[in-house]
């Protein structure tokens, strides 16, 4: 989470009250809210918050602070789960809400191999 940035505040309080979210100071994320959780950055902290938000399960969204970062976002998220917005809180690629990389995905001892029938 990125402070003193007044855009990012700005940004940060525009999708708090669109997605009715709340500041997330659990996981140290930007924004909770139903759809998922936010993280704003500017588009010289891209890839920060995507190497963040890689940690996170369930929908994720990386959120621009301008207009302008809107592409850099898209370049750097392509082929990811994780969604991208504006910084009006439009959600301009959505997430990939699919199975889950991570221990629960598995076979229940760290193996990910796809499951064939016999």
């Amino acid at each position: 989470m990125t402070s003193g940035n007044k855009a990012h505040s700005t940004t940060v309080n525009r999708i708090v009250r669109r997605y009715s979210g709340r500041p997330g100071l659990d996981l140290r994320v930007d924004v909770e809210a139903p759809e998922g959780i936010i993280e704003v950055e500017t588009e010289a902290t891209i890839p920060r918050g995507i190497r963040h938000l890689k940690t996170l399960r369930g929908p994720v969204f990386l959120a621009v602070t301008n207009k302008e970062a809107l592409p850099a976002a898209l370049r750097a998220t392509d082929g990811s789960r994780i969604g991208v917005m504006d910084p009006q809180g439009n959600i301009v690629k959505a997430p990939e809400i699919g199975p889950r990389r991570g221990p629960s995905a598995g076979n229940g001892n760290g193996n990910h191999r796809r499951q064939t029938g016999v």
